[in-house]
């Protein structure tokens, strides 16, 4: 970059921070976002489409203004994600008159109670200090959630709700709904915020049918502020509790009070969950937690480190990264086990210390992958059998999960191309190299997933069954 272009660049930032504010333009227009002019545009480079698409639908208008401010000429906005050599049809958006421009980014506070939420209704985890998105470690298994949660808080629901986070046991959800929290009564003091689970919802429920006290039940969730609710797929099976939940929930979104849910998968896989539900959980942003990567867990094991005030040689960090991969809750876990065996015995706190503590923790989690694990993973996922996987049909359901099926051995097992032709019906190498590129292809492209509902990818689908193999 020249340095005109430089100074151009920095001059265009500015202003646009200046029309969407400090906060929002450290989240959307960090270092992965850049400005330029291309002939009469104003162009954007994002680092993903979901950055483009948000960008566009949110700050199109700040764009415009900003640049027409810098450069004195009224600009057209083009976008282009990162490695594409040319932007996508219907990235080009032409500026409107000044006013027809949106200001997209308003939001109207809600307004704060003079009382404090009874204690039934205050955050868990009374015993310590809620967790802070702040605190929250990212990377590409999490940036989006932690986005999100952080555009959930700034705009109060006004951008997107509710906003339902899913992921596995232990990869940080209780922490952005704790972060949530805390953020939004920071920014509302007096905010009455219902913080609870699925299964005190409908115990609570359960407990006001037996005791003929619905009217108080349903007026204290009706009438809050903001509700964040753990474990929603509990809700599963659960007829007249989903009933109930659905009535809250439409009456709380129809006063725009904010809804923040997790669950342990996408709200299209939870099993006996009502369309109802399922179809208002749509209707907001849904979000994935994925497994951290490596980069990642060696950043999570090195924060929890410096917060316990342990300073943990790198190549400790290294080695509990490389062996513990399933959840970060693991990786704590392993961290916190290590740091107590150091203090209790007197030793150094090195690398043949944690070799040593954490032997058998590592022997227990990090098993081999096998080709029968990953047909099970596809097998369970796809909801097929073994025989028809493996069988001469090329039918679309079964060639796509086959593929995977292949593109997961080939990765994970150390399993030689012919071996894993074999495996799967009798097929020669050069069937399995194919499927590898294809699937490669796939996750280069961001492929979207037509086969199985609640996933929107291939990579989405990958890191599912990759979950299951605890890889």
């Amino acid at each position: 970059m020249t340095q005109h272009q430089g100074g151009l660049e920095s001059s265009l930032r500015a202003a646009v921070a200046e029309r969407v504010g400090e906060g929002r333009f450290g989240l959307w227009f960090g270092e992965g976002v850049h400005l330029g002019l291309d002939e009469d545009a104003l162009e954007v480079a994002v680092p993903n489409a979901f950055f483009r698409e948000w960008i566009q639908g949110h700050f199109s208008g700040n764009l415009i203004e900003a640049a027409e401010a810098v450069t004195g000429r009224t600009l057209s906005l083009r976008f282009r994600i990162d490695g594409e050599a040319e932007p996508k049809v219907g990235s080009l958006i032409e500026p409107q008159p000044a006013d027809e421009r949106r200001k997209p980014g308003v939001t109207v506070p809600l307004v704060p109670t003079p009382q404090s939420p009874p204690p039934s209704e205050r955050p868990r985890n009374q015993g310590r200090a809620p967790r802070r998105l702040d605190d929250f470690v990212t990377g590409p298994c999490n940036r989006l959630a932690h986005a999100a949660a952080r555009e959930m808080v700034q705009s109060v629901g006004a951008s997107f709700n509710p906003l339902v986070i899913h992921a596995g046991i232990g990869l940080g959800k209780t922490h952005l709904l704790e972060g949530i929290g805390h953020a939004l009564r920071a920014r509302q003091p007096g905010l009455k915020l219902i913080h609870g689970t699925a299964e005190g919802f409908t115990n609570g429920f359960l407990d006001a049918m037996r005791s003929n006290s619905l009217g108080s039940f349903r007026s204290r969730y009706r009438n809050a502020e903001a509700l964040i609710i753990d474990d929603v797929h509990f809700l599963a099976a659960k007829r007249a509790t989903q009933d109930e939940f659905l009535h809250t929930f439409n009456a709380l979104i129809a006063e725009g009070v904010p809804i923040i849910l997790t669950a342990d998968q996408h709200p299209k896989r939870i099993a006996k969950l009502t369309d109802e539900l399922a179809t208002r959980f749509l209707g907001g942003m849904v979000v994935k937690l994925d497994a951290p990567d490596p980069t990642t867990r060696r950043a999570i094991l090195k924060a929890k480190a410096q917060a316990r005030g342990v300073d943990v040689p790198d190549a400790v960090l290294e080695y509990i990264a490389e062996h513990l991969r399933a959840s970060v809750r693991e990786l704590e876990g392993a961290l916190h086990s290590l740091i107590a065996h150091a203090v209790l015995t007197g030793k150094r706190l090195d690398l043949n210390l944690a070799k040593s503590a954490l032997r058998d923790t590592i022997r227990h989690t990090a098993q081999a992958v096998a080709l029968r694990d990953v047909e099970r993973a596809v097998c369970h996922l796809f909801e097929v059998d073994a025989d028809t996987l493996k069988s001469d049909s090329r039918a679309r359901s079964l060639t796509y999960p086959r593929m995977l099926a292949m593109y997961l051995c080939r990765k994970h097992t150390g399993a030689a191309y012919s071996e894993i032709g074999r495996y799967f019906g009798g097929r020669n190498h050069s069937t399995v190299i194919s499927a590898e590129k294809k699937v490669l292809g796939w996750l280069r492209d961001e492929e979207r997933n037509a086969l199985l509902a609640g996933f929107e990818t291939v990579a989405d689908v990958l890191a599912a069954l990759e979950r299951t193999l605890g890889a």
